[in-house]
C-alpha cells in the first residue's frame, strides 16, 4: 500500500523536474497502525526520481542504496520518525474514523535558475489532510476533518520553524551534495502477447525499461488495434523508468505489430516476432521437457541395472575344485581337534593359514607321517582312506 502512494507522489513532480539542470530531493515517510502491534515507520529518500536511501523504525539508521555515490549524506531518521509517531498519537482525536496510516511528503525542488520550491504535505488513510507553507509558517487543511488540527498545529511555532528550516535551507544544501553513480543509457523493449479467450483477438503488451531520462512515450506500430492504453514513464527506483503499452489486436497478421519508443535523440522500433505469443508454442516447450525427463529416466535405469549386476557378481560364490570338496567331506567323517581341522581345510582349499596355526600344521604333518608308519594297514583301511591320507599330506 505504501509503495502505491509513494509512486503517486513522485509522479506529481515529474513535470517539475523534467526541465534540464533542475533537481529534486524528496523524503517520503509513512506510519502504519497495525492491530495489536506497535506502530511502524518507513522512509524513502529520493533524488531525481531515484531512491538513494531507506530508513525504518527498526534501527532508525539510514541505509544508502547502491545508486548513491556520495558518502555520509544521511545518518538517521530519528526526527522524521518522531514526527510520525506524534501524529499517530494526536490525529485520531480529531477525525471521525479509525486511523490506519499517516503519509508525509516533504522536500525541495531546485530549478535551473536556482529557484527553490519547498513543500511538506500530509495525508491520512490515503486522503489529503494538511499542507504546510514554509514561507508563511501556516498549515492549510485539505479535508473537513483536518480543520481543528490545522489551528492546533498553527500554534506550534517552534516546530513550524524547524519544519520550514529543514525544507528551505537544509534540503537544498543536501541536494547540492547528492551524486549518483553513473549509469549507461540503455533502453530495453519487450513485446509479449496472450490470446483473449473466446475471441479471435490477442492482447499485446509492450514493456519498456530505460535508463535514458529523455524517454518520453511509447507508440503502437500497426493499424486496426483497439483498447490501446499507455502507462508511464514511471520511476522504478533504480534510476530507470518503465513504460507499458497494451492493445487488443486481431490474431491475423500479428507480426505486423510492434512498438516505437521516442527519446530526445532518436526513436527505437521493435516488431513483434510472434515467438513470445503465450500458448502458441507451449507444446514445443512441453516436448523438450518430456524428452529431457525420458533421457534422465533411461540413464537412471541403466545405472540401476549396472549396480544390480555388480552386486550379484560380488556375491557369487567362488569356484571350488570338486575333488577337493570330496576330500574335505571324507576328512570330516573322522574326529580331530578344531585347530587340526582348520589347518587341513586351509591346505585343501588353498587359503591363507593364520600365523597361530603355522606350528599346528607342521606338528600335524609330523604326526600324520608317524601315524602312517605305525598304524596304517592297507587291508583294514582300504584304498579309500589311503586316498584321503595322500590328499591331506
Amino acid at each position: 500500500m505504501h509503495m502505491q502512494w509513494i509512486v503517486l507522489f513522485i509522479l506529481s513532480f515529474l513535470v517539475s523536474t523534467a526541465e534540464c539542470n533542475s533537481h529534486s530531493l524528496e523524503f517520503l515517510s509513512i506510519g502504519l497502525v497495525q492491530p495489536e502491534d506497535w506502530p511502524s515507520f518507513e522512509q524513502l529518500t529520493i533524488f531525481d526520481r531515484v531512491t538513494i536511501s531507506y530508513c525504518s523504525s527498526v534501527t532508525e539508521e539510514e541505509e544508502p542504496k547502491h545508486s548513491l555515490e556520495s558518502k555520509n549524506m544521511f545518518k538517521d531518521c530519528k526526527s522524521a520518525h518522531g514526527d510520525i509517531l506524534e501524529s499517530l498519537h494526536t490525529i485520531p482525536a480529531f477525525i471521525n474514523s479509525t486511523l490506519y496510516v499517516v503519509q508525509r511528503r516533504r522536500g525541495c525542488i531546485q530549478s535551473a535558475n536556482g529557484t527553490v520550491y519547498a513543500f511538506d504535505a500530509w495525508a491520512v488513510n490515503g486522503k489529503d489532510f494538511l499542507n504546510f507553507d514554509p514561507y508563511s509558517l501556516k498549515w492549510m487543511s485539505q479535508s473537513p476533518t483536518a480543520t481543528t488540527l490545522e489551528h492546533r498545529w498553527n500554534n506550534w511555532e517552534a516546530r513550524n520553524h524547524a519544519f520550514s528550516h529543514f525544507i528551505k535551507t537544509q534540503c537544498p544544501l543536501m541536494l547540492m551534495n547528492v551524486k549518483l553513480r553513473s549509469i549507461n543509457q540503455h533502453t530495453d523493449v519487450r513485446i509479449l502477447a496472450k490470446p483473449i479467450p473466446n475471441t479471435a483477438k490477442v492482447s499485446l503488451r509492450c514493456h519498456v525499461t530505460s535508463t535514458d531520462k529523455s524517454v518520453r512515450a511509447v507508440y503502437l506500430i500497426g493499424e486496426g488495434a483497439t483498447q490501446v492504453t499507455v502507462t508511464g514513464p514511471l520511476p522504478s527506483g533504480d534510476g530507470s523508468v518503465i513504460l507499458r503499452l497494451t492493445a487488443e489486436i486481431s490474431s491475423q497478421n500479428m507480426t505486423k505489430y510492434g512498438c516505437k519508443v521516442q527519446t530526445s535523440s532518436h526513436n527505437i522500433s521493435v516488431l513483434w516476432d510472434g515467438d513470445t505469443h503465450d500458448g502458441r508454442h507451449q507444446w514445443q516447450i512441453l516436448m523438450i521437457i518430456l524428452c529431457f525427463l525420458v533421457i534422465i529416466t533411461i540413464i537412471f535405469g541403466v545405472i540401476n541395472l549396472l549396480l544390480k549386476f555388480e552386486k550379484q557378481k560380488s556375491h557369487r560364490p567362488p569356484s571350488v575344485d570338486p575333488q577337493r570338496v570330496q576330500q574335505f567331506a571324507r576328512f570330516m567323517e573322522y574326529e580331530g581337534s578344531a585347530e587340526t581341522r582348520m589347518v587341513v581345510i586351509s591346505h585343501i582349499f588353498g587359503v591363507h593359514i593364520p600365523q597361530k596355526y603355522q606350528e599346528s600344521q607342521t606338528h600335524w604333518e609330523e604326526m600324520t607321517t608317524l601315524w602312517e608308519e605305525i598304524y596304517y594297514d592297507p587291508e583294514f583301511h582300504g584304498p579309500a582312506f589311503h586316498g584321503v591320507k595322500e590328499s591331506c599330506v
